[in-house]
């Protein structure tokens, strides 16, 4: 697919979506983006402001498929994969798809589950594949995506459980939504009135082997030996920095540059410029920093050591 088909695609997928989540334009355009770099996507806010609802349409207006898991204390590994069942007529055990068998998942409140099953998603994450019996099972194929959306909740609230480093750096973007403005929030009033009905509906847009191509368009882009140096830069920085005890692994600097790469691909461009990496280094590299203790109590955050990064590093001038 050329890339300007993808961005005229893109640009259709993100009207119908902007069309019923209101407010969040930025927002949605960090999501399209994670789309189609083939990146996972961890959401973290607080309840309520439509994290769930913003997964399901990008999902529904992608033609792919959708299936959604709520993450609770007691969930079991087996609830997200599946697992063996024994067939009486055949006399044997069977295997039956659990719901991480879709083109997108939706793992709602991921830090309220346990590290056991969360770690069953991590395999899928990492590897494509799901392992249940001692027998391994791909997730993806041609023509067919796999994304993993999980939405995460603030770590003060009750009952929920910290992910694991080697988790998080596995998604590719960490995005906030935020609240609505006051004008926004009166709109979602109005439509809500407008509609009668609690839920909306969402046209679909293309279909998976089409958003599939997609995201194989976004390989076509050139990102030059001097944009290389500038997003490697940038990461070994964080490591440097005396207030971070972890700073961004390799796979931030790849994810940063597919990222990146679908910036351009939604501009009709089949090449990065700086400003597309200054624009996504904190919401590709920011949950992948580990901050000391002395920093974290003292206000200091993941985004403004980024920040601060980039202010330093001088971005080439040519693309």
């Amino acid at each position: 697919m050329k890339i300007e088909e993808t961005a005229e695609i893109s640009s259709k997928i993100l009207d119908e979506v902007n069309t019923h989540i209101i407010g969040k334009s930025d927002t949605l355009k960090q999501v399209m983006l994670a789309f189609l770099a083939d990146g996972h996507i961890l959401f973290e806010d607080y309840p309520g402001l439509a994290k769930t609802m913003i997964c399901r349409a990008f999902a529904t207006a992608s033609g792919c498929d959708f299936k959604r898991i709520q993450f609770t204390p007691d969930l079991l590994p087996q609830d997200l994969t599946g697992s063996d069942i024994y067939n009486q007529k055949t006399n044997d055990f069977e295997f039956k798809e659990g719901p991480i068998f879709t083109d997108i998942l939706l793992a709602d409140e991921i830090n309220r589950a346990t590290p056991k099953t969360q770690s069953a998603l991590l395999e899928a994450m990492a590897e494509y594949q799901t392992t249940v019996g001692g027998k391994t099972y791909p997730l993806i194929k041609e023509g067919k995506p796999f994304l993993v959306i999980a939405t995460q909740n603030p770590l003060e609230l009750e009952g929920t459980f910290a992910l694991p480093e080697a988790q998080v750096d596995r998604f590719s973007a960490k995005i906030r939504i935020g609240y609505p403005s006051k004008e926004a929030e009166r709109r979602i009033l109005t439509n809500r009135i407008k509609r009668k009905k609690k839920s909306f509906e969402i046209r679909t847009i293309t279909n998976q082997e089409t958003f599939w191509k997609m995201q194989k368009s976004v390989e076509m882009v050139h990102v030059s030996d001097e944009l290389k140096d500038y997003i490697v830069e940038i990461v070994r920085q964080t490591r440097d920095l005396p207030q971070v005890k972890v700073g961004a692994s390799p796979r931030g600097s790849l994810d940063l540059m597919a990222l990146s790469r679908a910036k351009a691909v939604i501009n009709n461009r089949d090449y990065v410029v700086p400003q597309d990496v200054k624009d996504l280094a904190t919401i590709a590299l920011g949950h992948r920093l580990i901050l000391d203790v002395a920093s974290w109590l003292a206000g200091s955050s993941s985004d403004l050591m980024i920040n601060k990064i980039l202010e330093r590093v001088k971005a080439p001038r040519k693309e």
